[in-house]
């Protein structure tokens, strides 16, 4: 078998990367250059007219989907006292959520939970008057936040506090007094009490905010951290469940837990 010399295998491999590397250079050298001399844009505003003419078997597709989620999202299973909307300082529909919420931390925990959290935009409409569907709780909750269980010390709640005050008040259980004066804790209780910077507390909130999102960022310096993987969604449709079961009607009611002073 014949072999070329090494040498000679070296030169030629050596001529053939300077006449890559020129190429590229040449081609390099020829390339424009470019930059933005104009801009302009137009308004295109989407309206029905891009529903028409409709695709007949794309149609018949979708309408198959929605006729068999129309099935599970009808269903009625619980009725509502009230409409309840979601707004700041407290509302009927953050006080609801915040409640439930608790109840499934002092369910779920030992010796249960001493607070819970919720921020107001967490809830995507409100909860209508009357008979309540399944669909109605996947419009509300329409994110797919799941519960989670943090211990915190006592210095971080109140530094929770101190945001809801900035923001001007949040969802919350309960069993918490919050008392705002300009954008500062005038007061805060939980069961009645003053908050203890040294104690260990248990905060039902859902995962969002548990990674300090949306001015909870004190929360990301929790001792312990639960993720649950269940869906607050899930959560309040087994809920409203359960209070229909027991053939109790939802309700909730502004109680005050969170009030806000008005400065001179």
């Amino acid at each position: 078998m014949n072999r070329k010399p090494f040498w000679k295998i070296s030169t030629s491999f050596a001529l053939s990367v300077v006449s890559m590397l020129f190429a590229f250079t040449v081609m390099s050298a020829c390339k424009p250059t470019y930059r933005v001399t104009e801009i302009s844009a137009t308004f295109v505003p989407m309206d029905t007219s891009y529903d028409a003419p409709r695709h007949a078997k794309m149609q018949k597709l979708v309408n198959s989907y929605k006729t068999e989620l129309s099935k599970e999202m009808d269903v009625i299973i619980g009725k509502s006292e009230q409409l309840m909307d979601y707004s700041r300082p407290e509302s009927l529909l953050t006080n609801l959520t915040s409640d439930v919420m608790k109840a499934y931390g002092d369910e779920h925990l030992l010796n249960g939970a001493d607070i819970a959290v919720m921020n107001v935009h967490g809830h995507r409409a409100t909860l209508p008057e009357g008979d309540v569907t399944i669909g109605n709780l996947f419009e509300i909750y329409s994110f797919d936040n799941a519960i989670t269980f943090l211990e915190v010390k006592g210095s971080v709640l109140n530094q929770i506090f101190d945001a809801f005050a900035r923001i001007g008040g949040a969802g919350i259980s309960g069993n918490v007094r919050l008392v705002i004066e300009g954008d500062k804790v005038k007061s805060v209780t939980v069961d009645g009490e003053p908050v203890d910077e040294s104690r260990h507390y248990k905060v039902v909130t859902v995962d969002y905010l548990a990674e300090g999102n949306d001015n909870m960022a004190a929360f990301r310096d929790a001792i312990t951290c639960t993720y649950t993987g269940v869906t607050l969604r899930d959560v309040m449709i087994d809920w409203m469940k359960e209070q229909t079961r027991q053939g109790k009607v939802v309700d909730s009611a502004l109680d005050g837990r969170i009030k806000i002073l008005t400065t001179r």
